[in-house]
């Protein structure tokens, strides 16, 4: 599926302007999205339910996917799908937040301080941009219904958002115990800067079919990496870093 650039370029925009000082909220979304269960077997068909959305998700656009589709090849009913869903809105909106909740807890158990020990800064760059690449390949298919979403004036694309602005927090913060700058807001600036770039070059690929760097390129990773890198020894010629 190919996306204008207009409406890609309003997207990847808003991906991640600034580090959030507080946590980030969620937008205002129904309350509504999925019923609760209360047996397990309940539970575990909503798993398949969601489990099968995504998988689907990877080889085709949401609006191409029925509610029919879905509960057959997850082995049930249209009707238990809905009565673990309210619809297929609801449906989408719930995995979408099931996605950004396991990447933010994903982030938070494997990028950890510990996990940087030893690491020099250019090293712990590629690992962050490595992970980034990472979530971006794991999720494509929603991602890309999100985005699509979004561009017919949904806000599913929030969600997504706040997981990148989340993730990039958790980068930066990773980054600049690495860097040797002083000025760590300028520090800080910089890398939201080279983040948000390689950001809408992720997001770009996936929204449209190029051979620039695809998201399974084996150079990717250093490409990426190097572009944060510059990114954060840049200054500006009336503005240098001390």
């Amino acid at each position: 599926m190919n996306l204008n650039s207009h409406s890609l370029s309003a997207v990847t925009d808003a991906i991640a302007p600034a580090t959030p000082s507080q946590p980030v909220q969620t937008s205002g979304r129904s309350a509504v999205r999925a019923f609760p269960t209360k047996q397990l077997r309940a539970e575990l068909t909503r798993e398949k339910l969601l489990h099968t959305g995504k998988t689907l998700l990877d080889t085709g656009g949401f609006d191409d996917i029925s509610i029919a589709q879905i509960a057959a090849a997850s082995g049930c009913s249209v009707g238990a799908f809905y009565m673990r869903f309210k619809n297929k809105k609801a449906y989408f909106e719930f995995l979408l937040d099931r996605v950004v909740d396991e990447v933010r807890q994903e982030a938070e158990h494997t990028l950890t301080p510990a996990r940087t020990t030893g690491l020099t800064l250019e090293r712990t760059i590629q690992l962050c941009v490595d992970h980034h690449i990472k979530v971006i390949r794991s999720h494509e298919g929603v991602i890309r219904a999100a985005l699509a979403y979004s561009i017919n004036g949904s806000d599913d694309w929030q969600p997504i958002r706040d997981a990148g602005i989340g993730l990039n927090a958790h980068y930066i913060g990773l980054i600049l115990r690495k860097s040797r700058i002083r000025d760590k807001t300028a520090a800080r600036n910089n890398l939201l800067v080279g983040l948000n770039i390689i950001t809408g070059h992720l997001i770009n690929i996936i929204a449209h079919e190029t051979e620039v760097m695809p998201l399974h390129h084996p150079d990717l990773s250093f490409w990426l990496s190097s572009i944060v890198l510059h990114c954060l020894r840049s200054k500006p010629a009336d503005a240098a870093l001390p």
